[in-house]
């Protein structure tokens, strides 16, 4: 086939974006890794494929529409590319007139975003605003502190025009997204898995949407995405304990229709109330059928939808790779398979994660899916500030 299955997966509907979920200061190293393990005879025709798919490539050539980082991303450039990095650490120090480890991590921290915004910055000027972005988060040690995590935005924000703040969508982070639209900058929500956040983000982006329009404002670049976070769902221990404990019959493969469901409804609610926001999916997971076939039923199922896919870079290569000679079919408009469906509807995890009314903004704390990835960030984050600490 003439073009990669990215492309191809693009092609499917204009309003598809594909971002990468990383830092895009760690595409050569991505590049190099993954090519180095393919079969050697494979390894020029995926070198050709990505010598054109990005930063080298000009412009109105990247398969990449924007990137997603957090601060464990942001620990992974540091691990990946370390010797540059303590470079980079030692020359903050110099600057940093404070005594705590957290005031230095910040610094390196934000440096990684601003650096990444750097390298998007030419597709957003090209675009008007419209695409380009990178996703930069406040440490999600602060995800039930309004205040503090309104303080980080703006500064994550003045780093360059193209940083989109990611927010979770925690009952603190919920008036955060009213606050940044209001002010027209530019929102990701993320640690989001069910149709109650997803809605309660969009209903606080609008209002602040509405304060941004009334104000006169001339800023460029506001754009509001909502993150689904897939595989982080349907891998809920909670999620997967209900099934357990009720005895039910639900695969691994099956399971991942609860998030094809929860996508395809809040998009169809956001275009019915004309919300301004677009879904954003990420998390696919890896499948492996019984004759030994790679597939991504996440993506394959989003397939041809109105939405942005963003993708780490193992699963980048994944999809080039073994979806390079198949055919990328349209997955949006197929519904949910309805026998599974009635299977999930038994499931009282899954039912207040499909139901608008499921959680209250009050309980979106106690969500174990947040719950968990919260953990998972928080630590990655906080060896982070280990690292950078030892320079203090």
């Amino acid at each position: 086939m003439s073009e990669n299955a990215l492309r191809r997966l693009q092609a499917l509907n204009a309003e598809t974006e594909i971002w990468w979920d990383s830092s895009p200061l760690v595409w050569p190293n991505f590049v190099e890794s993954y090519m180095a393990g393919l079969p050697e005879a494979d390894r020029a025709w995926f070198k050709k494929e990505t010598d054109g798919m990005f930063l080298d490539a000009p412009v109105s050539e990247w398969a990449f529409k924007g990137c997603t980082t957090n601060p464990p991303l942001s620990w992974a450039v540091i691990q990946k590319r370390t010797d540059e990095w303590i470079d980079v650490i030692k020359e903050k120090r110099k600057s940093y007139t404070g005594k705590s480890q957290y005031g230095l991590f910040k610094e390196v921290y934000l440096e990684t975003v601003k650096r990444g915004a750097e390298k998007l910055l030419p597709l957003f000027e090209a675009s008007d605003g419209k695409l380009g972005h990178i996703s930069g988060q406040v440490d999600p040690n602060l995800l039930k502190d309004e205040a503090a995590m309104k303080e980080m935005a703006d500064e994550l924000a003045a780093l360059s025009p193209n940083v989109m703040v990611k927010i979770p969508a925690s009952t603190s982070g919920i008036p955060v997204f009213r606050y940044l639209a209001s002010k027209g900058i530019a929102t990701n929500a993320t640690t989001c898995f069910n149709v109650p956040q997803i809605m309660a983000v969009a209903h606080s982006v609008a209002e602040g949407n509405k304060e941004f329009k009334a104000s006169g404002s001339k800023r460029k670049g506001w754009k509001a995405v909502i993150t689904q976070m897939s595989g982080r769902l349907e891998d809920s221990a909670a999620f997967r304990g209900y099934i357990n404990k009720m005895n039910m019959d639900i695969s691994p493969l099956e399971l991942r229709v609860a998030s094809e469901a929860v996508v395809k409804k809040t998009a169809a609610l956001l275009s019915e109330r004309d919300l301004p926001l677009k879904m954003l999916q990420c998390s696919a997971r890896k499948h492996v059928d019984f004759e030994g076939n790679v597939f991504y039923p996440h993506i394959e199922m989003f397939a041809g939808g109105p939405l942005i896919y963003t993708i780490p870079p193992t699963v980048i290569g994944d999809y080039l790779y073994h979806y390079r000679d198949r055919e990328i079919v349209n997955g949006w408009n197929a519904a949910p398979n309805a026998a599974v469906m009635k299977k999930l509807l038994q499931v009282p995890y899954f039912v207040k994660s499909y139901e608008e009314d499921g959680y209250a903004v009050e309980q979106f704390d106690e969500i174990t899916s947040l719950i968990e990835n919260a953990a998972v960030f928080s630590a990655a984050t906080n060896d982070m500030i280990d690292f950078v600490g030892k320079y203090v």
